[in-house]
């Protein structure tokens, strides 16, 4: 099925609702959705991601120094699910 053949499908079963209540929760999601995906960045990597804020950029590079100076905690993955 295309999609213009979804869309008319999806007008038919909308015609046929007669809650309003349904209607507005049908009206949220596409309303919802269609905002999320036009105000959602991209990042080509996680290391853009990770900088992309001040304040993670700032604690990263502040971990990133500590490391360098020899600073560091070692942490067992095990006992990161205790």
């Amino acid at each position: 099925m295309n999609i213009e053949a979804q869309k008319l499908e999806l007008v038919q079963l909308l015609l046929d609702v007669d809650s309003s209540e349904v209607l507005q929760k049908v009206k949220s999601i596409l309303t919802t959705d269609s905002t999320a995906q036009k105000e959602k960045p991209t990042y080509k990597n996680d290391t853009e991601y990770l900088l992309s804020s001040e304040a993670n950029r700032n604690h990263l590079m502040e971990s990133i120094s500590q490391l360098d100076k020899g600073k560091k905690t070692v942490i067992k993955t095990a006992d990161l699910w205790k």
